[in-house]
């Protein structure tokens, strides 16, 4: 039986110092911590997250969270309107939202102050607040993106136990996509679960109900992390569901299975990895699904410097799929969206070179783009 515990946050908005280069997201707010779930893979039972001992059954309610919000964005002096995550370690729209409505408070307030937003969700309940989402997305910039790793109702029930049924999930798109079509919405492959989830036959069957959804990406991850009491409870259920996958786990993850400590990597080997990045990219060709989820764009002085960050990240991404170098393109984008001014006039003042990772081929390519844009 879940416990519901209202408590004081000091602040709900969280401020990354880097811009989360597949979602986008500047900030994030979690109305919640825990989540009624249950996702067996969730990254969020990780020591880090600090989250409650029974993840999924003490849920923590943030009281008085719309308040909360709206202090912080109203004394904001160095705050800029960017991409705020709804959430990053908890679903927004877990059982708990039906009573407490966190999320829609928080919304309320963030179209108040004409921050966009990035859904993240695996519920039903999100097309309660269409009408807030679509007010965002005229306005700014509004994405729903639902995590769907399977469409086999058995494997999705064993990950994601309390978890609507990925046909309820894609009917969720649908209807989205029908209702509200200037919010961007699409399907979040992630994790893709090793050996459970990975084959060529089901992904293809994957890509192809999120087609016919009218879905406007698939993001992916190839592979799945595992992290220390996140990948203990993984793995005790999968020994006791699928005990003849722990030896496959054991050779992926490079680890002798324990059931009382984690001493593996925090991903698969590099060759899986590629394999399977090849793969979903195939598969978004074939289905003429895009990878990437188009981004925010300010109309400040943030304007072309966070066009040509998003050229550099997602190069630096495809890069990273196939297990190239893309370290300095990945860096060159962050720094150039966490400029204080326009990279236009850095250009114009002759010092493009003053930005970190920002050199040789790097620096030719983003004087070409310069050019492009500003002509």
């Amino acid at each position: 039986m879940a416990e519901f515990i209202e408590k004081d946050y000091k602040s709900v908005l969280n401020v990354k110092k880097y811009i989360d280069s597949w979602f986008w997201n500047k900030y994030s707010i979690n109305p919640y911590n825990g989540c009624l779930f249950g996702c067996i893979y969730c990254n969020s039972r990780s020591d880090k997250y600090h989250m409650p001992e029974d993840f999924e059954n003490n849920i923590a309610i943030k009281h008085d969270i719309a308040t909360n919000l709206n202090q912080r964005l109203n004394k904001a002096r160095t705050l800029l309107p960017d991409v705020v995550a709804m959430s990053g370690v908890t679903d927004p729209y877990q059982g708990a939202e039906k009573k407490y409505e966190n999320t829609r408070q928080c919304l309320e307030v963030l179209q108040k102050y004409g921050y966009p937003v990035h859904i993240i969700t695996k519920s039903g309940l999100v097309l309660r607040d269409l009408d807030l989402l679509q007010a965002i997305a005229e306005k700014n910039w509004c994405t729903v993106s639902i995590t769907i790793t399977s469409t086999d109702n058995a494997k999705a029930r064993f990950l994601e136990k309390r978890s609507p049924t990925p046909e309820k999930r894609f009917k969720v798109i649908e209807e989205i996509k029908s209702k509200a079509p200037e919010i961007q919405t699409g399907v979040l492959a992630i994790p893709i679960v090793p050996c459970i989830t990975d084959a060529q036959e089901e992904l293809e069957g994957l890509y192809q109900r999120t087609r016919e959804s009218n879905a406007d990406y698939l993001l992916f991850a190839a592979g799945m992390t595992m992290h220390d009491t996140q990948a203990l409870y993984f793995l005790s259920h999968l020994a006791h569901t699928f005990p003849d996958l722990i030896p496959q786990y054991e050779s992926l993850f490079g680890f002798e299975y324990n059931d009382k400590q984690y001493k593996g990597s925090m991903s698969p080997v590099s060759s899986y990895m590629k394999e399977k990045s090849q793969l979903m990219l195939n598969l978004n060709k074939k289905y003429d699904l895009p990878y990437r989820i188009k981004r925010f764009i300010p109309k400040d002085y943030r304007n072309v410097n966070y066009q040509i960050a998003e050229m550099l990240l997602n190069e630096a991404y495809d890069a990273q799929l196939v297990g190239k170098e893309y370290q300095s393109l990945h860096w060159a984008g962050q720094n150039i969206q966490n400029l204080d001014m326009s990279i236009v006039q850095l250009h114009q003042f002759g010092q493009l070179e003053t930005i970190d990772n920002l050199e040789n081929d790097i620096l030719r390519k983003v004087e070409g783009i310069l050019m492009q844009i500003t002509q």
